[in-house]
């Protein structure tokens, strides 16, 4: 066997686009040649974000052929070949090395919890009977078992072992493993919210399930790393941190699959159990699309908005999938949406259209008292003309200021944000009113979530409005998540 390899750069740990069959070779091959023109180094097939504990190992087998046929020439392949059996670890190392993969990343046997004994005889037997390069993979956190410092000193030492990728985000744990690693064992972050301080410790590169999206802001991180410029690397980090985090947090692949789609890089949805609106929640997919606008990563283009005979065009509005290519009545558009979870949740039901439409009365009403209604106030020097009104009784002064100062100053700052966005053109704001039902929590104590929470929901409400979201088409797409808004568990 040879030891060769060396890890340079970052590879992605490709998602799996499925069909009814198995892998979609089609949506697989975009999905490659996508990673590698933005500046992949190399590509893992079945890692944790391919959801390999979903797929055969005929599906396996198939994933490592249209990898390695797909980036043959451009970058190299390593293959996750972990199973929970040592035997089937060593048979998918085999037929990865077979079909030209130039390493195998094996993950700690997962679901048994083996002992150490059990972890070094697994990786050995692994090593032993491979033609390929073994990088240990550690990610105690899905595989129960943690791969220590003292036990790589001695992993490291067996021929065939040449290098590892840590997941547990320990930088105790990882840190002691750099300093006590020859130059020749290599060393990779996996964990994606720990990559710079991971990269300047002295890590070779990254596996990273965002690498999928934007494999080249952690080239330039690296770049950036190598000639001693931390303040750069950390303003990449800072930049990709929101968006990182709810992928990694909030559905994982799932997550990073919805972020492919909405960039036009079609790759499917996951396999059962997972389902979208669940970990990943309906709310995590706007906002991780706000995040993919943020970082110039969702294509734009035209939407007409219609007003009677009067026409105006939104031109760079984000396109991701099911945005009309024309708004053609804005005389009433409706939509709700839910942010956050516990005392401070924010749940939103916004009204939009014309000044001269339903919404009149609205104007007209606000600011009065009417019986069995809430009292309702226009927002203060907020284009378009927005209506703020509670959905829920004041019970103290404390409430009060949450509502009409913390949630108001949110609904505004969301509309604000909406326009900037070029979501609503300007030309329509004299035409156009919005009126947001907002609720928050009697029992809500943190201004600070309060406000990120009615800020996003109100962000996503005036877009699913402009979109006739939800239509039937979505409604009965998403029939297997639907939940009540304040319960996603069934």
């Amino acid at each position: 066997m040879t030891d060769d390899f060396t890890f340079k750069g970052v590879f992605p740990a490709l998602v799996t686009p499925f069909s009814k069959e198995g892998v979609n070779e089609e949506q697989y091959r975009g999905l490659i040649d996508y990673v590698i023109k933005s500046g992949a180094t190399g590509i893992v097939p079945c890692g944790t974000t391919g959801e390999f504990t979903s797929m055969s190992f005929d599906e396996k087998v198939d994933a490592f052929r249209i990898a390695c046929d797909a980036a043959k020439g451009r970058v190299p392949v390593m293959a996750g070949t972990g199973a929970a059996s040592t035997r089937e670890a060593i048979q998918l190392t085999r037929r990865a090395a077979e079909l030209g993969a130039s390493a195998a990343l094996v993950v700690t046997p997962y679901f048994l919890k083996p002992s150490t004994k059990e972890i070094y005889e697994h990786f050995e037997r692994v090593a032993n009977a491979s033609d390929i390069p073994i990088f240990l993979y550690n990610i105690p956190q899905v595989t129960g078992v943690n791969i220590d410092w003292w036990l790589v000193d001695g992993l490291r030492e067996i021929d065939g072992i040449v290098g590892m990728k840590d997941s547990s985000a320990n930088l105790l744990n990882l840190t002691t493993i750099l300093l006590r690693r020859p130059e020749s064992f290599q060393v990779v972050i996996g964990h994606d919210e720990v990559a710079l301080p991971a990269l300047a410790t002295g890590c070779d590169g990254a596996i990273l399930l965002s690498a999928n999206i934007f494999p080249d802001r952690y080239i330039r991180m690296q770049a950036a790393l190598a000639s001693g410029d931390l303040k750069e690397g950390l303003i990449i980090q800072r930049s990709l941190q929101k968006t990182i985090r709810l992928m990694v947090n909030k559905g994982g692949g799932l997550a990073v699959k919805a972020a492919l789609n909405m960039m036009g890089v079609p790759v499917g949805t996951g396999r059962a159990p997972l389902i979208e609106g669940d970990a990943l929640r309906y709310e995590d997919i706007d906002e991780l699309r706000t995040c993919l606008e943020d970082l110039q990563l969702i294509k734009r283009g035209p939407v007409t908005f219609k007003m009677g005979d009067k026409t105006l065009i939104a031109e760079s509005y984000p396109k991701v999938n099911g945005v009309p290519e024309v708004i053609d009545d804005l005389t009433l558009l409706h939509a709700e949406a839910l942010a956050g979870e516990g005392l401070e949740v924010a749940h939103v039901d916004l009204v939009m259209g014309l000044r001269d439409g339903p919404l009149k009365e609205a104007l007209e009403a606000a600011g009065t008292m009417k019986e069995g209604f809430h009292v309702s106030n226009i927002i203060k020097d907020l284009e378009p003309t927005t209506v703020f009104v509670s959905t829920v009784t004041i019970v103290d002064e404390k409430h009060n200021a949450l509502v009409y100062e913390v949630a108001q100053k949110a609904v505004a700052d969301a509309v604000t944000r909406t326009v900037t966005d070029m979501i609503i053109p300007e030309e329509l704001i004299p035409d156009l009113v919005i009126a947001a039902n907002v609720f928050v929590h009697p029992s809500a104590n943190n201004p600070k979530r309060v406000h990120i929470n009615n800020f996003r929901a109100v962000r996503h409400a005036i877009r699913r409005a402009i979109e006739r979201r939800q239509g039937v088409d979505e409604i009965i797409a998403r029939k297997d998540s639907a939940r009540h808004p304040f319960a996603y568990n069934p």
